[in-house]
């Protein structure tokens, strides 16, 4: 059990590194980047992964569209950006999550 706990806490510390990092990089300054709330954003979306069923259903085209419809209100609202700085912030996130996972191995939440 602490083995699983352990993953997990690992998993979401690199998640909201990753993410705080991708916030820095798209909105230089922002106030709202701190690491407690890239943590609370990231269990928030991998619950809402979750959810809105886009991790059973891959698939199917509306779980999709409801996860990234989720994914970019959350991000909006936790770090006040519009949505076209979101979308940039989706495609930042995406570069590093990849070099996260290839340098170190870890695949984050």
């Amino acid at each position: 059990m602490l083995r699983h706990l352990g993953a997990f806490l690992l998993r979401l510390v690199a998640s909201a590194a990753v993410l705080m990092l991708a916030v820095g990089w798209v909105d230089p300054g922002n106030p709202r980047n701190t690491f407690a709330r890239a943590a609370l954003v990231s269990l928030l979306l991998s619950l809402a992964w979750f959810v809105t069923m886009a991790r059973y259903l891959w698939f199917l085209l509306f779980p999709w569209l409801l996860y990234a419809a989720v994914w970019v209100a959350t991000v909006m609202m936790a770090y006040g950006i519009g949505f076209l700085r979101s979308l940039l912030l989706a495609l930042a996130l995406t570069v590093l999550t990849f070099l996260v996972s290839l340098v170190f191995g870890l695949e984050t939440l």
